[in-house]
């Protein structure tokens, strides 16, 4: 097992070029219940994605309860700290495989954290983890088109984060065009100065370094 989540438990299995990372949905009824519509719901994201580069391939859903995934090899981008040495082509592709995500109908809704962007030997990006991605439906109606569109700024505002550390004041002009703040951001960045007061986070840190 290399990690547990809201979702289960996450293992890697088998060795060398047969290795894969298996998410299985455990627990009691109702937790297992819910962890498996979770699942079957991300098997049907990775449906969608099947193809773009950038994005594990999946091998399917297997007893209901076990997402078969591709394994890459790779670090995080929080465990590596940052981007590789040439961040132009980092973040250009990255930028590559968010636009065809949203392309593909899909919104990955969590880019913020830096766990579900991986980075490999050569320095390319992929992205794991759509537990929490929006699906832009056919027939979704006008509420479905809204909340896919937030979703899909949230990623590429994400982006812009990510390769400008907050640094909004260097945006480059084409990159100004991408980053446009949701109502549900700016009301997140406006509460987190109470949010880390109430739980002493600044304080935790400060202790900490």
């Amino acid at each position: 097992m290399i990690s547990r989540g809201y979702q289960g438990e996450v293992y890697l299995i088998g060795s060398g070029s047969q290795r894969l990372i298996v998410k299985t949905a455990m627990g009691v009824w109702p937790v297992l219940m819910i962890r498996r519509l979770m699942l079957r719901r991300e098997y049907s994201v990775y449906q969608r994605l099947d193809g773009i580069p950038g994005i594990p391939h999946c091998f399917g859903l297997r007893d209901e309860k076990h997402l078969m995934l591709e394994y890459i090899e790779s670090e995080s981008y929080r465990e590596i700290g940052g981007p590789p040495e040439d961040r132009e082509r980092f973040f250009a592709g990255l930028l590559e495989i968010v636009q065809s995500l949203h392309r593909a109908g899909v919104a990955h809704a969590d880019m913020k954290r830096k766990n579900n962007i991986l980075i490999t030997e050569s320095g390319q990006p992929y992205l794991i983890d759509f537990g929490a991605a929006y699906l832009r439906r056919e027939h979704g109606g006008w509420l479905n088109r809204f909340l896919f569109e937030q979703a899909s700024r949230m990623d590429l505002n994400a982006w812009v984060k990510l390769k400008y550390r907050n640094r909004f004041d260097e945006l480059s002009d084409a990159d100004r065009a991408l980053y446009r703040p949701t109502t549900i951001e700016k009301l997140a960045r406006a509460l987190r100065p109470f949010w880390q007061m109430l739980t002493l986070r600044r304080w935790r840190k400060a202790r900490r370094s």
